[in-house]
């Protein structure tokens, strides 16, 4: 390695010799500046090829490393925002079906599903129930156990206020076990006195629709679904039902 250093050094030195003493027929001046860049360039050759020195030119396949996983970062983000959007379109789009405007007896009444909750949301080995609403302005609402460690909130707009509704995931046996729900890919919206209302895509860690967590032996996790209503609808609820999307189907559950 040292013999390939002095050969570098040497033929630099003699291409600086060259450029000052300049050909036969002209002289190339060159400044003191000049000078101390080619002295400075001819140290990084050096550098390079010695593994005890850290060279100032930029290392170019660690740059292009590095962009490669930014870029990378990038179009994962992007994706996952492609699929929350196609999730919302498909919602909306399903909202006009003339089959989620009442049951397929075509009576009007609500007819009980086949299916449990927890089947049709993708965890059939858990329990899954409702257990009531709040309204608030916004969530995590306050003396919330989750209020001390979610990083991000909801806040109504003006005039609107959120439905708050709650479910417990229940492990009844006798061993940890992860539920990943987010892995289904469930996706929900309500019926507020029959009318569709779209749940919110958040990234709340009580999200139902997201929920991915290790639930202990004989222990439950506290779960929400989110929808933003007006405060003359909120005033008015005589009739809450929750509609599930999944591999399932789309059975429909009442609970209010």
């Amino acid at each position: 390695m040292m013999r390939k250093s002095r050969v570098i050094i040497n033929t630099v030195i003699a291409i600086s010799a060259f450029m000052l003493a300049g050909c036969a027929s002209s002289a190339v001046g060159i400044s003191d500046e000049d000078v101390k860049k080619v002295a400075n360039y001819s140290s990084d050759i050096v550098s390079q090829h010695n593994d005890k020195s850290d060279s100032r030119l930029v290392d170019v396949a660690k740059v292009k490393k590095k962009y490669q996983e930014q870029l990378d970062l990038e179009i994962k983000r992007q994706n996952f925002r492609a699929m929350e959007q196609a999730a919302l379109q498909a919602e909306e789009q399903g909202s006009g079906e003339g089959s989620d405007d009442g049951d397929e007896t075509g009576s009007g009444e609500y007819v009980e599903p086949d299916i449990p909750l927890s089947e049709a949301i993708g965890v059939p080995e858990f329990d899954i129930y409702y257990t009531g609403y709040e309204m608030s302005r916004s969530y995590p609402t306050e003396g919330s156990i989750s209020a001390d460690d979610v990083f991000m909130g909801m806040t109504a707009a003006e005039g609107d206020t959120l439905l708050i509704m709650h479910f417990n995931i229940s492990n009844t046996q006798g061993m940890d076990r992860p539920c990943d729900i987010i892995d289904a890919r469930p996706t929900f919206r309500v019926k507020i006195n029959g009318e569709n209302t779209t749940v919110q895509q958040t990234i709340l860690p009580d999200d139902l629709s997201k929920f991915d967590g290790t639930i202990e032996a004989y222990s439950s996790a506290d779960t929400v679904l989110i929808s933003e209503i007006s405060e003359s609808t909120a005033s008015d609820i005589q009739s809450l039902t929750l509609v599930v999307r999944s591999a399932e189907g789309r059975p429909e559950y009442k609970l209010e």
